[in-house]
C-alpha cells in the first residue's frame, strides 16, 4: 500500500515554488545603452546640430549613402521622419536587428509624436 502512495508522489507532478526556480534579476542595458520603454535624450554627435529622425532602418542606411555620395536635400528628404532639436526627449522602442540603431518617438518639442530611426550614438540614456 505505501508503494502505492509513493508511486502517487512520483507521477503527480508538483507545483513549482519560487526556491526552486534560479536567481532572476533586472536586466539592465548593455554598454549603457538605453533599454526598450525607457526614456533618453537625442544628443548631436560629429558636426550635426539637429536630430535626423528617420523613418526606417532602410531609410536611414540609405540616407547615410546618399549624404555620403553628395546627394541633394531633395533626394534625402523623403527618407527622412522629422528632425528634432538636441535635448528632445524620446522613448524607446526597441534597439535595432544589428544594434546600431534604436526605434524611438519623440515625446517633447515641436516634434513631439515624430516616429522613427536615430543611430545609437545620437541617444543618450
Amino acid at each position: 500500500m505505501h508503494w502505492l502512495v509513493l508511486l502517487a508522489l512520483l507521477i503527480v507532478p508538483m507545483p513549482a515554488r519560487a526556491e526552486d526556480a534560479p536567481p532572476r534579476y533586472a536586466q539592465a542595458a548593455v554598454d549603457g545603452r538605453a533599454s526598450a520603454g525607457s526614456t533618453a535624450t537625442l544628443v548631436p554627435f560629429g558636426s550635426m546640430t539637429a536630430i535626423i529622425v528617420w523613418r526606417s532602418a532602410v531609410a536611414m542606411d540609405e540616407g547615410f549613402a546618399l549624404a555620403k555620395s553628395s546627394a541633394s536635400t531633395i533626394t534625402v528628404l523623403p527618407l527622412v521622419s522629422c528632425v528634432a532639436e538636441s535635448g528632445a526627449k524620446v522613448v524607446i522602442g526597441e534597439t535595432g536587428s544589428f544594434d546600431n540603431h534604436y526605434l524611438v518617438t519623440v515625446t517633447t518639442g515641436p516634434h513631439a509624436g515624430c516616429q522613427g530611426v536615430v543611430p545609437i550614438p545620437n541617444v543618450r540614456p
